[in-house]
């Protein structure tokens, strides 16, 4: 079947990256995304392969590595927060992340996901062509996040605003200008206090090695050839400065290396972490 509506470049390329550690990487994996190869289709096949076939190349190890360990912190976080009593999650730029269909946790949680209506849409349209059972605790909201309110969408969506919310935003940040990251954020302060975010965004050049620097010049050019520009950098001050302006008080913020239990990169492969890309995990109302 055809379909008239398609995901964006970098949210296949990130379940392909994630797809392809399965087969390309060896132990410890970093992160199980047992359903992204599955659900990407013939859509994937391309980009998976070239993982495959060149999978020792410095850009495709840290697409693998930025893509897997992001993915795995932000579900660790998640995890501990359930502990805590929380029961909502929202994925603020969900593109084709497969935890609705693949965690048990899904089916303990109201899970809404927030993407742009193609990409919501294509996967979807995925899930249900492959026979992937999805729960009905997990929710869509389509919307253009440059655009639209988050918040109004997710509440139409079953999101209860007055209790806790665990948000992840991933592989997002770089591609928005401060203006709409504030307006973004803006809307997630409105969500209850405790309410949690883990996000990742990319430092500076000055924070950069010569790797990270090489990986930079490849995917940004193909970043914006697909209409999807890198528009952001911050320092660690930086982000919580912007966090801390919508009320998101800063528990953490780790390197990629830091990000992971250590013994994930006594590996005997290529995967090392890389320089571009910091995780932060904030709380709202919380005191320092």
């Amino acid at each position: 079947m055809t379909v008239d509506f398609q995901p964006s470049r970098t949210a296949l390329l990130s379940a392909a990256a994630r797809a392809a550690h399965l087969t390309v990487d060896g132990e410890p994996a970093l992160f199980l995304d047992t359903l992204a190869e599955r659900v990407l289709g013939s859509a994937g096949a391309e980009m998976i392969r070239y993982h495959r076939q060149q999978g020792g190349h410095p850009i495709l190890v840290n697409a693998r590595v930025s893509a897997t360990v992001r993915s795995r912190f932000a579900e660790a976080a998640l995890r501990a927060a359930v502990d805590r009593g929380v029961d909502q999650y929202l994925l603020v730029g969900a593109g084709l992340d497969t935890f609705g269909a693949r965690s048990d946790l899904a089916r303990r949680l109201l899970v809404v996901e927030v993407d742009h209506p193609g990409t919501q849409r294509w996967k979807r349209h995925r899930l249900a062509e492959s026979d992937v059972d999805v729960p009905d605790t997990v929710r869509y909201a389509e919307l253009d996040l440059t655009l639209d309110s988050v918040f109004g969408r997710v509440v139409e969506a079953g999101l209860d605003p007055s209790r806790p919310v665990f948000v992840s935003w991933l592989g997002g940040i770089p591609y928005f200008r401060q203006s709409e990251l504030h307006r973004v954020l803006a809307d997630l302060a409105r969500l209850s206090p405790g309410s949690e975010l883990v996000a990742d965004y990319h430092v500076p050049p000055r924070w950069r090695d010569a790797r990270a620097e090489l990986y930079v010049r490849a995917v940004s050019a193909v970043a914006s050839d697909g209409a999807e520009p890198w528009r952001s950098t911050f320092t660690p001050d930086g982000v919580a400065a912007l966090l801390g302006s919508h009320t998101f008080v800063v528990v953490a913020d780790h390197d990629e290396r830091a990000a992971v239990p250590a013994d994930l990169w006594e590996r005997q492969d290529e995967l090392v972490p890389g320089s571009l890309v910091r995780l932060v995990h904030a709380r709202s109302g919380i005191d320092r």
